[in-house]
């Protein structure tokens, strides 16, 4: 999850149903746990795995560290400050408890430890959303000026320089 994340997913869902005023949907009764990694977490992997070749090798990179659904509510309220409306459904058929990525071999071989936590990641993603969608900037401004603003909300949140991408490519989601 992140800044330009999948529209799909749930921290982004989330952000924006708060941030429109429009119900969030909770199943079951909030205590349901999920792994969620911020996209520089998992870049910082992926670049790990690409300076320290080691052969054929499968790493999880996740966080590692699962967040309940009520807390993950409260904290994307934090993030919009806006109080989150929520629609309390049953438990879906099927669903999993809890979901935690195993690091444990890519900490091993890859010095990978992830640095978001994932309360400052939310915060980010609102802030970026708040920019980039709130402002209507997302479609009616050409590629080019989005772009260059991007990379300059990037700079001002992380401190650092950053340089563009030639093209973004999209990251498959396995869950």
């Amino acid at each position: 999850y992140g800044p330009r994340g999948r529209p799909d997913m749930a921290p982004f869902k989330f952000i924006d149903r708060v941030f429109r005023g429009v119900a969030l949907q909770q199943y079951g009764d909030g205590s349901s746990e999920r792994d969620y990694t911020y996209v520089d977490d998992i870049a910082n992997g992926v670049v790990r795995t690409l300076d320290r070749p080691r052969g054929y090798q499968i790493y999880n990179l996740g966080n590692g560290a699962p967040v309940r659904l009520s807390n993950f509510i409260s904290m994307v309220g934090h993030a919009t400050g806006r109080k989150p409306i929520i629609e309390y459904l049953p438990e879906q058929p099927g669903d999993v408890p809890r979901t935690c990525a195993d690091i444990s071999k890519a900490s091993r071989m890859l010095g990978y430890v992830p640095a978001v936590p994932f309360k400052e990641g939310l915060e980010r993603t609102a802030a970026w959303y708040s920019t980039f969608h709130l402002s209507g900037a997302s479609d009616e401004v050409d590629r080019e000026e989005e772009h260059r603003k991007i990379f300059e909300w990037a700079e001002v949140s992380s401190g650092r320089v950053m340089e563009p991408a030639a093209e973004a490519m999209p990251i498959a989601d396995c869950r």
